[in-house]
């Protein structure tokens, strides 16, 4: 059960990361968001889409942890996966910020 806590908490870090780094690449023009639903609310309202970001993610969090006790193994494999799929839009963000550095040092 405690896995199950500190990946639904990790998960909601990594989403807080995404997050951060979409508005930061939108607002300097130097990307766009991938996910079209997202990028609706964003074309709307960066307000809006931080709204919509945030309450999304907490309903999806919150479905896993209620139904933690009933499917414990499914909820452990579905986390499991949604934190390794951020792990992989943090390196991406990641790669991004680290060309953005390189390009302004050269």
């Amino acid at each position: 059960m405690r896995k199950i806590v500190r990946l639904a908490y990790l998960l909601a870090i990594f989403i807080l990361i995404d997050l951060t780094a979409t508005i930061f690449w939108v607002a300097n023009d130097l990307g766009h968001e991938a996910n079209p639903i997202m990028a609706f609310f964003l074309e709307i309202s960066p307000l809006l889409f931080v709204i919509a970001k945030l309450g999304l993610s907490a309903i999806g969090i919150w479905i896993l942890y209620f139904f933690r006790k009933r499917f414990t193994v499914a909820i452990f494999r579905a986390l499991l996966f949604l934190n390794l799929v951020y792990i992989a839009i943090f390196v991406y963000h990641l790669w991004g910020a680290l060309f953005l550095l390189v390009s302004t040092i050269y």
